[in-house]
């Protein structure tokens, strides 16, 4: 009874917390940074706003951009690989607050 309370007691907070970015799933031979890692920078861009990874294009073995949702809109980040970290780009910085092409 207990762990049936504790359970339904924390579960609005987890679906809370999951519902501030949507992943995308991972799939073989991706490159880049995970979507968590996407989701945490776009959440501290854009507190409060829906998010959304839709997925990513490679350019390189060290450069990728990710496609996201933000309310809806569409962007584009940019990163890079610098070491065995991936960096948002200065573009991907810039061009995150402008609509991405379809």
């Amino acid at each position: 009874m207990i762990k049936q309370t504790l359970l339904l007691s924390i579960l609005p907070a987890a679906l809370a917390v999951q519902a501030d970015c949507i992943t995308d799933a991972p799939e073989i031979g991706d490159v880049g940074p995970s979507s968590e890692l996407v989701c945490a920078e776009l959440q501290r861009r854009f507190p409060g706003a829906e998010l959304a990874v839709e997925g990513r294009t490679i350019h390189a073995a060290d450069a990728v951009s990710v496609q996201a949702l933000r309310d809806g809109t569409p962007l584009t980040l940019r990163y890079t690989l610098a070491g065995y970290v991936w960096q948002s780009d200065g573009a991907g910085a810039e061009i995150a607050d402008i609509p991405a092409l379809r």
